[in-house]
């Protein structure tokens, strides 16, 4: 059995620093500040960040100091945070008459959403925007 897992699991592996998010399945809501309820609670909360390598399988994470949970969590309690760029916000752009906005590269298509057009764009991003 262990054979037949294995070939098929990638063991997950993380560095200090890392930020990862932390499954709510196996928590108290009492402890974490969640919904009583799991059904409208998140799956996954975080980022947190990485703060020592304990075990080949365990992580210790910077957690608030509300929260009472014990910071050693398994790999299968961690999954790797990764940032969103899909619905990042568009750098903010003083036009000539003085007006703040932004500035539209090119329209990449439409659809039709419950009688309202959406647009997927692409943005203009300022060299300002993307050192921040």
């Amino acid at each position: 059995m262990r054979d037949i897992y294995d070939r098929n699991h990638k063991e997950q592996v993380f560095n200090v620093g890392d930020q990862v998010y932390l499954s709510t399945r196996n928590l108290d809501p009492k402890h974490t500040g969640l919904p009583n309820s799991s059904k409208f609670g998140p799956k996954w909360i975080g980022p947190y960040t990485v703060a020592r390598k304990v075990h080949n399988h365990a992580y210790e994470l910077n957690i608030q100091a509300g929260n009472k949970l014990h910071p050693v969590f398994n790999t299968g309690s961690l999954k790797p945070y990764k940032e969103s760029t899909r619905l990042s916000k568009p750098s903010e752009v003083i036009h000539a008459d003085g007006s703040v906005g932004h500035v539209i590269k090119s329209i990449k298509g439409k659809r039709r959403r419950k009688r309202r057009t959406e647009f997927l764009v692409e943005w203009i991003i300022s060299r300002k925007s993307q050192t921040l």
